[in-house]
């Protein structure tokens, strides 16, 4: 028997577990709180190295590239070169915008021209046709007033055979008449309540005959806002009378009538205060003019 026999039931002591242990412990150095930071340490070392190492390099690598420079006045040459071709480039591109503009102000200046000369085409060809529609207009009032003053001559020379001795018989073809017998006057022409009153008002009682001032065809009759039962009448020499408020109409658009024809009846139809008629001159069919001379003018004297 050795002498380290202990026995088979006997615990070891903490002596025996303390020197066991210690022959079973590995070293501090293999462990991990000293073998991380070691290798930190290594990295950082050869990090260190490897960035001198490129320092070195890049800094031989500057005195190289100067060296040969200094040893090179060709590189450098050619360098000026690069630079001169850099602003003939640059000097070449602001030329090109410079004409690529001023291409675009012409195209634009032509264009707006081209524009201007159909406009002012359009425009003429515009009053052309006016002026051909009015041409046309006269003429067909011209060829209006000859049939009716041939007419009314035709009309005056038949009864002038006879024995009336009417207005419409005694006057000639162009000859003006009142448009109502015994006038009496009411209302001028003039604004009236923020308007135009655009002719002039003669009392009558309801049916008073209303008569055609001269020869003429009848181009309005019937109802009209404002003014009730309305006859318009383009007389031999372009003038159009406007009868308003009339109580009833006898004529039809397109009649032709002549001097002392009676066309209606007085009444109090449309906006109107009593019974009456409203008298309207238009020359050549255009806006309504001051009745009051025009009737002087040719006799009538309403007033």
């Amino acid at each position: 028997m050795t002498d380290d026999y202990v026995g088979r039931h006997r615990p070891p002591t903490r002596a025996e577990r303390r020197a066991l242990a210690r022959r079973t412990r590995a070293p501090k150095t293999l462990g991990p709180g000293y073998a991380l930071p070691t290798a930190a340490a290594a990295t950082l070392v050869l990090s260190a190295a490897g960035a001198t190492a490129a320092q070195t390099a890049f800094g031989a690598s500057t005195a190289t590239a100067a060296q040969a420079a200094i040893a090179s006045p060709a590189s450098v040459a050619q360098d000026s070169g690069v630079a001169d071709a850099a602003r003939e480039q640059m000097a070449t591109q602001v030329a090109d915008s410079a004409g690529l503009a001023e291409r675009r102000q012409a195209s634009s200046v032509s264009v707006a021209k081209d524009q201007g000369r159909a406009q002012q085409a359009q425009r003429a060809a515009r009053a052309e046709r006016r002026e051909a529609a009015a041409e046309k207009k006269r003429e067909e009032a011209a060829d209006r007033r000859e049939a009716a003053a041939s007419r009314a001559a035709e009309r005056s020379s038949t009864t002038s055979s006879g024995s009336s001795s009417s207005a419409a018989s005694a006057a000639g073809p162009q000859d003006w008449v009142q448009p109502i017998d015994n006038p009496t006057f009411t209302s001028p022409f003039g604004p009236r309540w923020g308007r135009l009153h655009a002719g002039q008002d003669y009392a009558a009682p309801t049916g008073t005959p209303l008569k055609s001032m001269s020869s003429g065809t009848v181009v309005q009759a019937g109802e009209m806002s404002g003014y009730g039962n309305t006859v318009d009448i383009e007389y031999w020499d372009g003038t159009v009378s406007r009868y308003g408020h009339m109580d009833s109409i006898d004529v039809t658009v397109g009649q032709e009538v002549g001097p002392g024809d009676v066309v209606g009846r007085s009444g109090n139809t449309g906006r109107s205060t009593g019974p009456h008629l409203h008298v309207e001159i238009h020359p050549d069919g255009g806006e309504p003019v001051d009745p009051g001379p025009w009737l002087e003018e040719r006799g009538l004297g309403l007033v």
